[in-house]
């Protein structure tokens, strides 16, 4: 994520791939639904208007050079607004927070687990991407959940961890966004910039301890501790 809303490239114009829905959960149902009955993952894509990466990331699945591959996906476009608190649509895939915009997320529709948790923080920086690297990684992913992917065990002490420090990053996160939005809509924000690079190592840190808990099905011998943020 970034601090400004960068300007609209030509071809950038993606404002309506992210997508507000009246009853999300039903749409998230619906989508689910859809899936299993396809054989297809879901792409829960988590983003925003205001970020360019979030922009870069619609723009690539937006290509038709995509159409072979997003065929074969249950795609679902989230947009977060200024940092929403996203932990109920979330915390049923196993992911209670988002780290970063955009968040591309490929979900089992039988089981609701992530299964690119450790791959998908290289789409947070997706303007350094392109869609013929989307569409490599689609593929990727789609042929490591059909032939070697398999469901992870639940690690109580993980996910109590996990749970708690969401909590803590959506408390971030809200105080963050009033300051977003400000600067987004041209006021000023003085201090957006230095409690944006609080939050964001705080959240890239927690991330990876997560990434590596999951991993090792533990969260290991010593439970991470992180700097406090001061608003």
């Amino acid at each position: 994520m970034l601090v400004v809303a960068w300007p609209l490239q030509a071809g950038d114009d993606t404002g309506g791939f992210y997508q507000r829905y009246d009853n999300e959960a039903a749409m998230v149902e619906h989508t689910i639904a859809q899936a299993a009955e396809n054989q297809q993952l879901v792409a829960l894509v988590l983003g925003a208007q205001w970020c360019h990466d979030s922009r870069a990331l619609a723009g690539y699945f937006n290509d038709p050079a995509l159409a072979s591959v997003t065929d074969n996906l249950a795609l679902l476009p989230v947009d977060v607004g200024y940092l929403e608190n996203k932990q109920t649509l979330l915390s049923q895939f196993g992911y209670p927070a988002y780290f970063a915009t955009p968040t591309l997320l490929l979900i089992d529709p039988q089981t609701r687990q992530v299964i690119n948790r450790a791959t998908l923080p290289a789409w947070q920086n997706a303007h350094n991407e392109s869609a013929a690297t989307l569409q490599d990684y689609l593929q990727a992913q789609q042929q490591y959940w059909q032939t070697q992917w398999q469901p992870a065990p639940m690690v109580p002490e993980v996910e109590a961890f996990e749970t708690q420090q969401a909590n803590q990053l959506y408390n971030h996160y809200q105080q963050l966004g009033k300051l977003l939005a400000k600067e987004d809509n041209g006021q000023p924000a003085p201090d957006l910039n230095a409690q944006w690079r609080a939050v964001k190592q705080y959240r890239m840190a927690l991330q990876s301890d997560l990434i590596r808990m999951h991993q090792a099905g533990e969260i290991g011998d010593k439970t991470p501790n992180y700097s406090p943020i001061d608003w």
